[in-house]
């Protein structure tokens, strides 16, 4: 009882110290904090959303906005090219965003030549973009809407023997990951981009945590032994690492007042710093280089607010338009819904399957040279808790502000089932897919990946010095 208040009061303290310190910080230093944004800007935002939010036109050349309808009434809002079912190609991609964006994350990616003959997919997690929201956001809720999506695109777009592959980043590799681990049957191959595998993540944290205690109680024996002191911090490093990195996790665990603050708070300042990491344009340190402006700064907001009123006036060709779901988040551009994830144990609580589910499972149709390669072992041996069972490529850059890569890649092996690799891509950060480098790095994997995996993926990348595979199963 007492360690458990005493967690909870350090976590409450240093989600504080998030709040004060980024909204004092940019109350001094960021001229937006208090004036609003410009007509200027509001105009240029308004125009970034007709384009990309438009149910009636293009969002990206060549594709079309529609909707899913869950069981529960429940609608997800997806981009798919308009060559779907005109293409002889019969493998399929969906790619699911993170936090805070939406299928507009994937807008390079998706407008690749090399991958325009398959049929590509965008998603809005619930709660984002135009999809709707949920009244809970753990893992009986989102989990059980994006497996009724995943087998909803099954059926609409799968043709026998094709190929289905799962491209997702940051909470959307979160989500896969569990997926991967507890629903193996969606997919033939997921490829996870600059996030973490749940189950690695808790047991790697846990075993430095608990060699560090052990370290320390020996130094309690013999306190003149600096070196040994010395180790047990060295050992805790990653956690102290991760637990600076993820000061925003924190703040977002505060009460849903302060944290909604933290969220939209001068001028929604922690979005635009986001939108600047993003881009590309601040340093590891958090200092910018510079900032974005004009249309640039328009389509990462569009990119995170979602649609505004304007477009609630458009259809879909079957007639289908934003829910009130969508619409209530225009106030706050949606970062109220967003902040859950991080709140109601999406992460870490279990998983119950609602019986539609676990039929829905049991249906699938798994190519023959899929179900081959699963599991990672014999037929009681299925990897650790919270290993993955599904061919899985994992995608980090080496450079990712959001995470630690000791705790994020130790042991990833024992976590991966054969046909699966690990790799790390130089020169890169934490929004993959909108780097140079790494957009183009998730795009050659998923290029390989829709074309049947022909030969090794490290091939792909011979000569690439930037590209280091640290597991290949």
């Amino acid at each position: 009882m007492l360690r458990q208040i005493a967690l909870r009061g350090a976590s409450f303290a240093w989600g504080m110290v998030g709040l004060l310190g980024l909204l004092g910080t940019a109350a001094c230093k960021d001229k937006m904090f208090f004036q609003g944004f410009t007509s200027a800007q509001k105009k240029e935002l308004a125009v970034a959303q007709e384009r990309y939010w438009d149910l009636a036109t293009e969002p990206i050349p060549g594709f079309k906005h529609a909707f899913v309808t869950l069981k529960n009434g429940v609608r997800l809002h997806y981009v798919v090219n308009t060559r779907a079912g005109k293409t002889k190609n019969k493998n399929v991609a969906v790619f699911v965003h993170g936090f805070p964006d939406s299928y507009l994350l994937w807008r390079n990616i998706l407008s690749s030549e090399a991958l325009e003959p398959f049929i590509l997919i965008a998603v809005d997690l619930p709660g984002y973009g135009g999809s709707d929201g949920l009244p809970k956001y753990g893992p009986n809720e989102v989990l059980e809407a994006m497996t009724g999506f995943i087998v909803s695109i099954r059926e609409q777009y799968l043709e026998e023997g094709g190929k289905l592959v799962m491209v997702t980043h940051d909470w959307g590799s979160i989500v896969g990951a569990r997926l991967a681990s507890e629903a193996k049957e969606l997919a033939d191959r997921w490829i996870l981009t600059s996030a973490v595998m749940p189950g690695l993540f808790k047991a790697n944290a846990l075993t430095h945590v608990a060699s560090a205690r052990q370290m320390l109680h020996t130094w309690l024996r013999a306190p003149f032994n600096l070196r040994l002191l010395k180790t047990a911090y060295s050992t805790l490093g990653p956690v102290i690492s991760q637990i600076k990195r993820s000061y925003y996790i924190f703040t977002f665990s505060l009460p849903a007042p302060l944290a909604r603050l933290f969220a939209t708070g001068g001028n929604f300042v922690f979005v635009r710093a986001v939108h600047n990491f993003a881009a590309g344009l601040r340093h590891r340190d958090g200092k910018p280089s510079r900032t974005l402006e004009g249309k640039d700064e328009a389509t990462f907001m569009a990119m995170t607010a979602g649609p505004g009123l304007a477009q609630f006036n458009a259809t879909t060709a079957d007639g289908l338009t934003y829910s009130d779901s969508v619409k209530a988040r225009i106030p706050d551009r949606g970062m109220g819904e967003k902040i859950r994830y991080y709140r109601e144990g999406l992460f870490f609580r279990p998983w119950e399957k609602s019986i539609e589910t676990v039929v829905a499972l049991s249906e699938i149709e798994t190519n023959p040279t899929r179900s081959a390669s699963t599991g990672s072992g014999g037929l009681f041996d299925e990897g650790p808790k919270g290993a993955l069972r599904a061919p899985t490529t994992v995608i980090m850059g080496k450079n990712d502000v959001a995470f630690e890569l000791r705790l994020v890649l130790e042991g990833a092996g024992d976590y991966l089932v054969r046909g699966s690799q690990v790799m790390v891509v130089g020169r890169s950060g934490h929004w993959l897919p909108l780097e140079l480098l790494g957009m183009k790095v998730v795009e050659e994997a998923v290029e390989w990946a829709l074309e049947g995996e022909v030969g090794g993926l490290k091939e792909r990348f011979e000569g690439l010095g930037e590209v280091e595979f640290l597991v290949e199963k």
